[in-house]
């Protein structure tokens, strides 16, 4: 009942968002993906060592479009992209998981659905296409515990994502 209710939603935000863009039918696959993805990068934390850091801490998208959200964790430790509001106002058309880091990477793993959090291991990348349909301001976390049972989040590791 619940995806059903999730699926309509999704709908009714995606035809609000093609009659108000202007798309034509033709720029828009029959699964409502946009016909272009645009690749944007995320870091998390550095290779020099466990930086609890987003890079950029700020990332813009524009609704109606697709994108390709290349999240790397170069560095020591795991980190989470957590951004339920994005992840609410897109509709995702999937998630790959990547062997390594930069261009040698090669997919081990995809999942489709909604990805609610992200956990990339040390050294890996993971990919998520979604098209941006809900225009608003949503944070950005990482909920990863540290030693201490404190998350990367009250360390600083904190970011916001923007559907213009």
């Amino acid at each position: 009942m619940t995806q059903h209710k999730n699926l309509n939603r999704f709908l009714s935000l995606a035809m609000s968002a093609i009659v108000a863009l202007g798309l034509s039918s033709a720029s828009v696959f029959a699964d409502g993906t946009a016909s272009e993805s645009r690749r944007v990068s995320l870091v998390l934390g550095s290779e020099e060592g466990s930086n609890r850091m987003f890079h950029p801490d700020h990332l813009e998208f524009e609704a109606g479009k697709r994108y390709t959200l290349v999240i790397e964790n170069p560095g020591l430790e795991s980190h989470e992209f957590d951004s339920p509001g994005l992840v609410g106002a897109s509709w995702s058309s999937g998630v790959s998981v990547l062997d390594g880091v930069g261009e040698a990477t090669f997919p081990v793993a995809s999942v489709v659905g909604t990805p609610e959090e992200i956990e990339v291991a040390p050294g890996s990348t993971v990919e998520w296409t979604f098209v941006a349909v809900e225009p608003g301001s949503y944070d950005m976390v990482c909920d990863t515990l540290d030693q201490h049972q404190k998350t990367h989040a009250a360390a600083g590791m904190l970011g916001t994502t923007v559907i213009r």
